[in-house]
């Protein structure tokens, strides 16, 4: 498949993913001159109309959508059976890669991501679009730090019908919402509850949900309540576990209604200022996490009494007494807790500070290859410390990578490009080859182009020309102007039709071609083929009588250019430099290509 054009447009470079209804090629738009991504549907799939019509859905939900953390799509179509979808390409890693391989994030930049996730959403809704499959495989980091939410895959405009099948579900078992996984009706509530499972991930490294088939863990959503995710990670505030918990609720009308109303929470989370959502576990819920924390960690869970319950409630009313007491000091003490800032972007972190009375001083700008460009890596003092009212925070923001311009690669050798990119720190990538107008061994294209800024480390891919692709020009003689130029079409040339008149010869057929058949030529080129015309018939001006330039300009003003003059002695002065005869005679109708031969008279002797 690489190495294919489709649409006469997108030339595919390299597979980058592989999913269950699909690959996902990185490829070149040689139209727009620009690197986009091409889904194409998997062949088995391409016969089956339930499936076409799931792939036809994804393009044109996600093309009405325009918005800054969506992947764009820019265009679809089908093409021998081929069925595919150009999204904007994008340069990153999923959100499932980056939990699997660091583990758990931050809380801070768990909920940044979420919050993003949320207006991604929130577009979708705006249009009546229900994505139906949010996981960390569908969402992109990018090396700035910017979220993208792709596949749209399975989503269906709200009132419209569900993509499902008899004994289907729809969307990936470890995130779906309890009404889809019972085969009810999904809407934008549901998509906020698999937020929440991405959330949840986010936060302590796994789903809160698992089994051994999809069966299980559709159950399990349905029926089973799950463990508070502060149980596995203490450093999630009650804050940000009371908007996990809602967004998990099994009744969507006791879930957050809308993206925007959960992203305004975790926005308050971030604050450090109360949140709307209130925790959502009774004493008897909690029991029931702690027992399957123990079961989790291999030990007995704990004995269950009415007694224990009461302890429970007791003990609540004690720390929910501690913490009056505790805010109550801190505000008459006039403390400001600094808060944790690293990680957000500069403007962020100064309104931050400013709400809370601090003042925020940049003491550094650091080049930093792991810290998206202006955010903070690091600040003083440390979070939780207090200071008075206008007290300053000392950040370092990150001015982000070593940037480098890519050089202008094309027309170099493999070797010339190697040096080009060490001199600016860049690395040479991929090499493929492709014939192309570029000569032999010639790089012909490249990615990312010339002048873009990049990290330095980053790596650029090249296409090293194998020189023009040669063919042979096939016979077209003889031929109508039609069929000839499909025959050379078909041998990938060019057709160059030139008119030529002939009064012999058919009318409409190629007569000569250029360069001759059998020749060897770059594909692409143009053949010159001379297409034979009738020229125009007219009827021969009278011009006995008239003098010869008078006879030659009339012949040429009626479209005869082709005039033979033949002098002939006369006894008649008067006749002396006069037409006597002309042939054609007058009023024959003759082509405009003949010649007309007019006899002058003269004297005799001269």
């Amino acid at each position: 498949m690489v190495g294919r054009i489709l649409n006469s447009r997108y030339e595919l470079e390299q597979l980058i993913g592989t999913g269950g209804m699909a690959d996902v090629y990185r490829a070149r738009d040689n139209l727009l001159g620009r690197t986009v991504a091409v889904k194409i549907l998997h062949p088995q799939f391409a016969k089956d109309p339930v499936f076409i019509e799931r792939f036809r859905q994804e393009a044109q939900a996600a093309a009405n959508l325009n918005q800054s953390n969506i992947v764009n799509v820019f265009d679809w179509g089908i093409e021998d059976s081929t069925y595919y979808i150009v999204m904007e390409y994008v340069q990153g890693r999923d959100l499932k890669s980056i939990i699997v391989q660091g583990g758990p994030l931050m809380p801070e930049r768990a909920v940044e991501i979420a919050m993003a996730i949320c207006l991604a959403l929130d577009a979708a809704s705006a249009r009546g679009i229900v994505h139906r499959d949010i996981k960390p495989q569908n969402i992109i980091v990018t090396g700035d730090g910017q979220i993208k939410v792709m596949d749209f895959g399975i989503a269906r405009t709200a009132g419209g019908s569900a993509m499902t099948q008899t004994g289907t579900i729809m969307g990936t078992a470890q995130y779906i919402s309890p009404e889809q996984a019972q085969g009810r009706a999904a809407d934008p509530r549901s998509d906020l509850y698999s937020l929440g499972i991405v959330l949840y991930e986010m936060l302590t490294g796994k789903v809160p949900f698992n089994g051994e088939n999809p069966v299980a863990i559709a159950y399990k959503h349905v029926r089973e309540d799950p463990l508070a995710p502060s149980l596995m990670n203490p450093d999630i505030s009650p804050e940000l576990e009371a908007v996990v918990m809602k967004a998990l609720a099994k009744n969507p009308e006791n879930r957050y209604q809308s993206a925007m109303e959960m992203r305004s929470d975790l926005e308050r989370c971030l604050e450090g200022a109360p949140v709307y959502a209130t925790p959502v576990l009774p004493p008897e819920d909690v029991a029931r996490g702690q027992t399957q924390a123990y079961a989790m960690q291999g030990g007995p869970p704990p004995r269950r009494s009415r007694t224990a319950w009461l302890w429970v409630l007791v003990i609540a009313i004690v720390l929910a007494a501690v913490a009056v007491g505790v805010w109550a000091i801190v505000i008459n003490t006039g403390g400001i807790k600094v808060p944790n800032v690293i990680g957000m972007k500069r403007s962020d972190a100064e309104a931050q500070l400013k709400k809370l009375g601090l003042v925020m001083s940049v003491t550094k700008e650091e080049v930093n290859a792991s810290v998206p460009k202006d955010t903070v890596s690091s600040q003083s003092p440390d979070p939780n410390t207090k200071l008075s009212k206008g007290g300053v925070v000392e950040v370092t923001v990150s001015k982000g990578p070593d940037m480098a311009a890519v050089p202008n690669l094309v027309g170099l050798t493999a070797a010339g490009a190697q040096e080009a990119l060490s001199a600016v720190g860049l690395t040479l990538g991929d090499t493929q080859e492709q014939f192309s107008s570029q000569p032999k061994g010639k790089i012909a294209q490249q990615n990312p182009p010339a002048a873009a800024q990049v990290p330095k480390g980053t790596s650029v891919t090249i296409v090293v020309s194998k020189g023009p692709e040669m063919v042979l020009v096939p016979n077209v003689v003889n031929m109508s102007k039609d069929d000839a130029t499909t025959r050379l079409e078909a041998a990938g040339l060019q057709a160059d039709p030139q008119v030529v008149t002939s009064t012999t010869d058919p009318e409409g057929v190629v007569k000569t071609q250029s360069p001759a058949a059998g020749q060897s030529v770059p594909k692409g080129s143009k053949v010159t083929i001379n297409v034979t015309q009738k020229p125009t018939q007219k009827a021969v001006p009278g011009v006995v009588g008239d003098t010869k330039d008078s006879a030659t300009a009339a012949l040429t003003a009626a479209g005869f250019t082709q005039v033979s003059v033949v002098l002939e002695d006369t006894s008649v002065p008067a006749n002396v430099g006069k037409v006597l005869s002309q042939d054609p005679v007058a009023g024959t109708q003759a082509f405009v290509t003949d010649t007309v031969t007019i006899t002058v008279g003269k004297t005799p002797g001269t």
